[in-house]
């Protein structure tokens, strides 16, 4: 669904500005990057909606897992972001819920989709456009928009 950061190859350097302003084309070039996704997970804390982001990135490993780990993984997701009640419960609406229950009769690799695909659209149409105007990533992908009289202030702070 998503091609994200899993693999983490891409170090702990921090993005040239070029690489932080490729992300404003999708969500998903911005999760490709394992600095990217840092940041954006930064910002949904922020928020207190990094849960949407984490179930996204689980769901993408979950995917990956072997058939045998397949049945209790998709347990541990349930009972971590799907079942009424759960620690890190998803603002899910009834239809994909339900799907997703239904599809916990018998876990499979596309258990989760509906309810990604919601979360996904979620974090798309919103929590992603508002990280787009957020001061800290907009003073990485646009540094020469700061002068260096803004940036002296900021470090004084």
């Amino acid at each position: 669904m998503l091609k994200c950061c899993l693999s983490g190859d891409d170090g702990n350097l921090l993005p040239s500005s070029l690489e932080a302003r490729s992300w404003d084309s999708t969500l998903d070039k911005l999760l490709q990057s394992s600095y990217g996704t840092a940041l954006f997970r930064a910002f949904l804390q922020k928020e207190y909606a990094e849960e949407n982001l984490d179930f996204v990135l689980r769901v993408e490993r979950y995917r990956e897992c072997a058939p045998k780990k397949r049945e209790r993984e998709a347990w541990k997701i349930y009972r971590t972001y799907i079942a009424i009640g759960a620690p890190h419960e998803l603002n899910l609406d009834i239809l994909s819920r339900k799907v997703t229950d239904l599809a916990m009769i018998t876990p499979h690799v596309s258990t989760f989709d509906t309810a990604q695909r919601r979360i996904v659209s979620l974090l798309q149409n919103d929590a992603y456009r508002r990280f787009l105007k957020w001061s800290v990533y907009l003073r990485l992908a646009y540094p020469e928009m700061y002068t260096a009289g803004e940036r002296e202030n900021e470090e004084e702070m």
